[in-house]
C-alpha cells in the first residue's frame, strides 16, 4: 500500500538530512568550544599517559563526554535547530526587503 506525502506546510519546510547533518556539525563545533577546558584536560592526560590513556584518563574522559553530551543531546539540537530556523527566516526576510 502506498501512502501519499502530505502537502502541508511542514513538509515544505522540513530540514533535509544534509542540512540536519550540517547543523549537528555546527553544534559539535560550538560544544567543543564550550567544553574547551575539559577537552584540554583530557588531551593533556592523553599526551602524558600515552598508551595507558584508556586506564589512566577515565575521569577526564568522563568529564569531557559529560560536557559534550550536555551541549549536543537531542534537546540541545532541537533548540539549536529552532534558533537557526529563526535566524534563517530573518536573513531571508532581510534579503527580500528593499
Amino acid at each position: 500500500m502506498t501512502t501519499l506525502k502530505d502537502g502541508g506546510r511542514n513538509d515544505r519546510l522540513s530540514w533535509s538530512k544534509r542540512a540536519e547533518h550540517r547543523l549537528r556539525e555546527e553544534l559539535k563545533e560550538i560544544a567543543l568550544k564550550r567544553c574547551d577546558d575539559s577537552v584540554a584536560k583530557f588531551a593533556a592526560c592523553a599526551r602524558e599517559k600515552g598508551m595507558l590513556v584508556v586506564f589512566s584518563c577515565r575521569e577526564q574522559n568522563a568529564l569531557m563526554n559529560s560536557c559534550l553530551n550536555q551541549h549536543t543531546n537531542e534537546e540541545s539540537f532541537d533548540r539549536y535547530k529552532f534558533e537557526r530556523e529563526i535566524e534563517l527566516h530573518r536573513e531571508t526576510q532581510a534579503a527580500k526587503s528593499p
